[in-house]
């Protein structure tokens, strides 16, 4: 896949994630600026084929529960926080195999909103709507042929296998994600870095085979995030414009490196979002946090692996 052949739904792409940010802001609702957009738009729109095995109807469920779920643990869940992610990870997990599909930004989903202290139901309400957006469009790009249809076959994962299975993806997370976030280094551990990391621990994910481009795209989708904060922090570029620029590196990172990886999306607008005091620790940390995830997923998860891996 290529910018040059995939032109049409990249541009589209850019115009949703700019009217998003656009919205948030004249709205005076950050709520509205769901970085995951960018990571889905990527797989339900750019890439010629669905990125997860999931149809629509589903989608939809499954994001709207987890956006839910996220804000229900803020209001009602007295609890600490990395108890209450650890809590949305396996519940996001089990939800997922119960209903036979791996949209793996439900995670982000339930996540964030965790991480930022969300309190509106604003949150739940743009995520559903933003999702409805992308479904409609993914219809229409179907119809004028940009898109395959829709492949979905259920997943029949029997429970005495998945459990063991989300069960060390859990613990493995546990591990790594805990002490990041009792440290207060929480962007070594922020959603996008989650999600990568589970799509990486699937033993068929074609970019196992290649971790470096990977780590590089994830790292410097952190930095292109991490520019585009910086401009709107010392003035150069309002929020819109640093949102749209940014979306435009990202795809020239994504078409450079070969690997049209969905959360490096949300890693760049995340950083417009997030409370990021310095933009060029939000760069070192994801790059960071992207190594990490990466190496764990390829170390204790079987799998493909790199011809030059040696174990």
């Amino acid at each position: 896949m290529s910018f040059r052949r995939r032109w049409f739904p990249i541009l589209l792409a850019g115009i949703f994630v700019t009217i998003m940010v656009g919205l948030a802001q004249g709205l005076g609702c950050p709520e509205i600026l769901f970085p995951e957009m960018a990571a889905i738009l990527c797989g339900a729109w750019i890439q010629p084929s669905q990125a997860w095995n999931v149809d629509r109807p589903r989608m939809l469920v499954l994001m709207a529960f987890a956006s839910v779920l996220g804000l229900a643990s803020n209001l009602w869940l007295p609890l600490p926080l990395a108890v209450r992610i650890l809590i949305g990870y396996a519940v996001c997990a089990t939800v997922m195999n119960a209903i036979g599909a791996d949209m793996t930004p439900m995670l982000s989903a339930a996540i964030l909103p965790m991480l930022l202290g969300t309190d509106s139901w604003a949150y739940p309400a743009a995520v559903v709507s933003l999702v409805i957006a992308v479904c409609l469009g993914q219809m229409w790009l179907e119809r004028i042929g940009e898109r395959e249809p829709i492949d979905y076959q259920r997943l029949n994962l029997p429970w005495k296998e998945a459990i063991p299975f989300w069960g060390k993806r859990l613990l493995v997370f546990g591990l790594i994600a805990v002490p990041a976030y009792l440290s207060g280094l929480t962007f070594l551990a922020v959603p996008p870095l989650i999600v990568a990391y589970t799509e990486l621990t699937r033993p068929d994910f074609t970019l196992r085979t290649r971790p470096l481009r990977a780590w590089a795209t994830m790292a410097g989708a952190g930095a292109i995030g991490a520019l585009a904060r910086a401009a709107v922090n010392s003035g150069v570029a309002p929020v819109v414009l640093a949102a749209a620029c940014g979306f435009g590196l990202l795809v020239l990172l994504w078409d450079r490196m070969r690997a049209w990886m969905p959360p490096a999306g949300a890693a760049v607008l995340l950083a417009l979002l997030a409370p990021v005091p310095n933009p060029m620790l939000y760069a070192v940390e994801v790059a960071v946090g992207s190594a990490v995830w990466t190496l764990a997923a390829l170390v204790i998860f079987p799998g493909v692996r790199p011809s030059w891996w040696p174990m």
